[in-house]
């Protein structure tokens, strides 16, 4: 049985690598004000290319100041992309700038579009083979959601790896599995920013926090605009799953 690809998602350049790594992704996933600038996504690309890493860029969720800026990153950047690179779009618009811009980019559907049911508190429920299975999954485990994917261009989806456990993805896709951190909830606003403002935020950001619950078998952390939970486990048989990669975060994603 094939191992799944393993990946490794940058914030700032590392001194080393792990073993093993095959892939470097970079980006953000749920902030649109934490999206790196170009300067420093070229020096990752440059990394992936010295170390001979495939290389993922990771586009937010998009706010409307966010997305002529966005645009035009995307212009200086997919030109350098090479044929095993690709952009994880988190908002649909991100879609429709990738495909003007370089149409044979590979596009990945984020985990912020997964439809995964995310709730911890799903674990303590008492359900049968059929309720606990729709749970398990996301938005595009049915045949015609999937199709749909196909008719986009998109063969790989992102997931989070849930308390409650995963279905098998539909043959026809593709899975990728972020751990240890998997997002709960996350907002177009932000508890660190001031409403009404599109400026990009300073750096650090603000300080993550637990939030904890009687009913909530795990802790929550909040990091910007989005909760995570913690799940170091990882499912028995990946390969069953429709899993193939694996994406390792080394702090709180943003």
């Amino acid at each position: 049985m094939a191992e799944p690809e393993q990946a490794l998602f940058l914030h700032v350049p590392p001194e080393t690598l792990p073993p093993g790594i095959a892939r470097l992704y970079a980006g953000a996933e749920f902030c649109p004000w934490r999206f790196p600038a170009t300067a420093e996504l070229r020096r990752l690309l440059a990394l992936a290319r010295e170390r001979r890493l495939a290389f993922t860029l990771v586009t937010p969720v998009l706010i409307e100041p966010q997305r002529t800026p966005l645009y035009d990153q995307l212009a200086l950047l997919l030109p350098e992309f090479g044929a095993a690179d690709e952009v994880v779009i988190s908002d649909w618009g991100t879609l429709d700038l990738v495909r003007e811009l370089r149409p044979e980019t590979t596009v990945v559907l984020g985990r912020v579009l997964s439809g995964q049911k995310r709730d911890a508190r799903t674990v303590a429920l008492d359900l049968g083979a059929a309720q606990a299975a729709h749970f398990r999954q996301g938005s595009w485990y049915s045949a015609p959601a999937a199709g749909l994917l196909r008719e986009l261009g998109i063969r790989r989806v992102e997931l989070d790896n849930l308390l409650q456990g995963l279905d098998p993805l539909p043959a026809s896709l593709q899975g990728t599995l972020h751990v240890p951190y998997a997002m709960v909830a996350s907002s177009r606003n932000c508890p660190f920013r001031r409403p009404g403002s599109a400026r990009p935020c300073p750096r650090p950001c603000g300080e993550v926090f637990t939030l904890r619950a009687a009913d909530c078998p795990v802790p929550l952390l909040q990091g910007g605009n989005t909760q995570f939970l913690c799940n170091e486990r990882l499912p028995e048989d990946l390969a069953a799953l429709g899993i193939d990669r694996v994406v390792a975060h080394s702090e709180l994603p943003r």
